[in-house]
C-alpha cells in the first residue's frame, strides 16, 4: 500500500523538476527522497519520470497521477500546517489573460469579507487550462470554451471587439472611403496586432466583411494594453476588446473606425469538477463571478 509521504515526494519532484530541488524543499536527503519515488514506482508498476541531464520529465502516467492526487496532497499539507503553526490565510492560484485581469478584475477586486491571498499566472487559455487540469492552478479565466474532461465552465463575461484608431486615422478613413469602399480604406492603414497571424483582427475582419483579410501587421505586440497605447499615439489601428478602450472612446482619445455586426466573445471561469465543494476556491469563484462586466 502506497505511503502518503511517497505522494508528497512525488508531487515535489513533479513541480520542481529535479530530485535535488525536491529534497531541499522537503528537508530530506536525496537518497531518502529517491527511495520514496522508487517505492511509489514499484507500487504503480511503471516509471513516473524520464531522467534527463537537466530535469525529471513526467511520463503520461505521472501526469494522470498528479492530476488525481495533487489537490488532496495540498489540502492535507494545509491542514497539517494549521495544526502545527496555527491558521493561515488560504491562497488561490488563478490563471488569466493579463489584460483582462489588469483592467476588469483588479479595479473591483477589493472584497473586505474575502480573506484569501492570490497567486496569479498569466498566459494563453490552452496552456492555462492544462495547468488547471494538472492541479497547478485552482481557477482559470478562459477566452475559449474548450471541452475538457474534469473541468467545469461558467460564463464570466462578454467582450465585444471594436476597430479603433485615433482622430487622424478616423479622418483618413472617412476621406478615403468617400470616393471608394470602407474596406479598401482600412486595408491601406498600418495595423498593430497581438500576433503575426492577426488572430483577433482576422476574426473581426471575416465577421464584418465576410472575406479574409489580405493586409499584414506593421507591428506585432503581445500585450493588448500596449497596443491600445500605440493606437492612441497614432502608430496604427487595431481591433481591441471594449473593456480595454471604452473610457478612451468616451473621452475622444480613441474612435471606432467602422461599426459592423457586433463581434462578441465569451469569457469563462473554469475550475476542476473535483473542487466543486472546496469552500476557498468556491469563495474566490463567486467573487470573480460578481465582477461580471
Amino acid at each position: 500500500m502506497a505511503d502518503f509521504e511517497w505522494f508528497r515526494s512525488f508531487v515535489a519532484i513533479y513541480r520542481l523538476g529535479s530530485v535535488s530541488a525536491a529534497a531541499h524543499y522537503r528537508h530530506m536527503t536525496q537518497p531518502a527522497l529517491s527511495q520514496h519515488l522508487a517505492a511509489l514506482e514499484a507500487e504503480i508498476g511503471e516509471p513516473l519520470f524520464r531522467r534527463t541531464p537537466r530535469q525529471m520529465v513526467p511520463t503520461e502516467k505521472a501526469k494522470m497521477l498528479y492530476s488525481q492526487i495533487v489537490h488532496a496532497v495540498d489540502r492535507l499539507d494545509k491542514v497539517s500546517s494549521q495544526f502545527l503553526h496555527g491558521p493561515s490565510t488560504p491562497t488561490v492560484r488563478i490563471g488569466a489573460p493579463a489584460e483582462f485581469f489588469h483592467e476588469a478584475v483588479i479595479p473591483r477586486w477589493n472584497r473586505p469579507h474575502l480573506d484569501l491571498d492570490l497567486e496569479v499566472h498569466f498566459g494563453l487559455t490552452k496552456p492555462l487550462l492544462q495547468q488547471l487540469k494538472d492541479g497547478e492552478l485552482d481557477l482559470v479565466i478562459a477566452t475559449q470554451h474548450i471541452a475538457t474532461g474534469g473541468l467545469v465552465f461558467q460564463k464570466l463575461a462578454e467582450e465585444t471587439f471594436l476597430l479603433v484608431g485615433d482622430q487622424a486615422h478616423l479622418e483618413r478613413v472617412r476621406r478615403e472611403s468617400a470616393g471608394g469602399s470602407v474596406r479598401e480604406a482600412l486595408e491601406n492603414l498600418r495595423w498593430i496586432s497581438y500576433g503575426a497571424d492577426m488572430p483577433i483582427i482576422r476574426r473581426f475582419w471575416f465577421r464584418t466583411f465576410h472575406t479574409r483579410q489580405t493586409m499584414r501587421p506593421s507591428h506585432v505586440v503581445p500585450d493588448l494594453r500596449i497596443i491600445r497605447d500605440m493606437v492612441k499615439s497614432g502608430l496604427g489601428v487595431s481591433v481591441l476588446p471594449d473593456y480595454l478602450v471604452k473610457e478612451d472612446i468616451q473621452s475622444g482619445r480613441l474612435h471606432e473606425l467602422y461599426k459592423g455586426e457586433p463581434v462578441v466573445n465569451d469569457l469563462w471561469l473554469v475550475c476542476r469538477s473535483a473542487d466543486a465543494d472546496d469552500p476557498v476556491i468556491g469563495a474566490a469563484a463567486q467573487a470573480l463571478l460578481s465582477l461580471k462586466t
